[in-house]
């Protein structure tokens, strides 16, 4: 007599396993951030990929809803790295040029030209040798001074620095007669026991690396307006230091 034959069971069904939840967006993430990385210190081109970073930091906060929460934290981190650092570096640019642009000494004079410089600021000449003309401050002459009868006295030091390899003489580095206020002659003062100085005139000689300084002032208009202060020297060219006073 046969005996019906027996089946064994039917092995389990495997379970599909569950798709990534915003897995994409977690891979865009980290190579956004990548990118925006790689781009931070590079002028110009920063300003794209911190553009590119800061989508990738929207994507990856959309990633971390779905299954790959550690990639899309570690996108999300370097795209904020990415666009912190572009921050910095234009930051850091924008100081630069406006030290460059700002910074004393940034006149300078070539055989058979002028050049212009205002109150503050160095004119320096090829051979080396340099004036720097200060903010004016008023001055108070003396009952001796000349000219009389002035309305308002303004005074400069003017600083001589001598980087060339031969001496200099300080009555080569004044200022010519030919200053002018306002379209007007400004005379220079002459105060020896005053505030105002002896007007500058001065023979002094200032050796190689050495420094020199001394005080000049004018007589200039009740009212404020622009003074012009000319230096022809012996070197070849002008300097001219133009400014309100």
């Amino acid at each position: 007599m046969t005996q019906p034959q027996q089946f064994g069971s039917p092995p389990p069904a495997q379970k599909a396993p569950k798709p990534a939840k915003f897995g994409a967006l977690a891979w865009t993430s980290l190579i956004l951030g990548i990118v925006g990385i790689l781009g931070s210190p590079i002028i110009f081109l920063n300003n794209l990929t911190a553009i590119v970073a800061a989508l990738g930091l929207i994507l990856g906060v959309i990633a971390l809803f779905g299954t790959k929460r550690i990639l899309a934290l570690i996108g999300i981190g370097l795209c904020v790295a990415g666009i912190a650092i572009t921050v910095a570096v234009q930051g850091d640019t924008v100081k630069e040029l406006e030290n460059a642009l700002n910074e004393p000494g940034s006149a300078s004079g070539e055989s058979g030209d002028s050049g212009q410089a205002t109150w503050g600021e160095q004119f320096t000449w090829e051979s080396g040798v340099a004036v720097k003309v200060s903010k004016p401050t008023p001055c108070t002459p003396s009952d001796f001074a000349s000219p009389q009868n002035i309305e308002r006295a303004m005074k400069f030091t003017v600083t001589v620095v001598n980087n060339s390899d031969e001496p200099v003489n300080i009555v080569d580095l004044t200022p010519s007669g030919d200053a002018t206020f306002n379209g007007g002659k400004a005379e220079t003062i002459f105060d020896s026991d005053g505030e105002c100085g002896d007007g500058g005139m001065e023979s002094t000689t200032v050796l190689p690396g050495k420094t020199y300084r001394y005080d000049v002032a004018y007589a200039v208009g009740p009212k404020p307006g622009e003074l012009q202060l000319v230096f022809n020297p012996i070197l070849g060219q002008e300097a001219v230091f133009v400014g309100k006073v």
